[in-house]
């Protein structure tokens, strides 16, 4: 028995339809255009977790992917953390805003705190949207001053 290892150039799958066993074709490997297509072609793999209704984070078994059910995994433990951080963020955000929140819409300064290369900065935003937008300068610096460690864990989602 022979056997021949093939390396799959990056982005591309092999053509089945097309290919035998003296001539392999390869095809790019097409993006799905819905979620349903990602799910049916795209297999949970081994280290992919899962945030739990009880906010704990489980490691996923490997298997077919349901459209329904899957929503919430991630691709590794790190993603898992941050989302569940953002989560947080998210309310304590609204709470210190008291009800407010931003128009993008408009060209007035919001008060953020935004991710820059790699680093969590303050910033004023007029025309591009942050998640951590506040009413005022002093909101924004105290929320980064008692969250900066939810923060940290977040960055990689800001």
């Amino acid at each position: 028995m022979r056997e021949v290892k093939i390396n799959i150039p990056e982005g591309y799958t092999i053509d089945e339809e097309n290919s035998s066993f003296e001539c392999i074709k390869f095809k790019r490997k097409e993006l799905p255009k819905t979620w349903e297509e990602f799910c049916d072609n795209n297999p949970i793999k081994k280290e992919e977790f899962f945030v739990n209704g009880d906010c704990r984070i489980y490691e996923y078994a490997e298997g077919q992917r349901n459209p329904i059910g899957d929503a919430n995994v991630l691709p590794s433990r790190e993603y898992a953390e941050a989302m569940i951080a953002l989560c947080k963020l998210i309310q304590l955000r609204d709470c210190y805003n008291e009800g407010w929140q931003p128009d993008w819409k408009t060209f007035g300064a919001k008060y953020c705190i935004i991710i820059e290369q790699d680093k969590v900065q303050s910033g004023t935003a007029y025309g591009i949207s942050y998640l951590l937008a506040f009413k005022t300068q002093k909101i924004r610096d105290e929320f980064r001053i008692n969250f900066k460690d939810i923060i940290e864990k977040a960055k990689i989602l800001l």
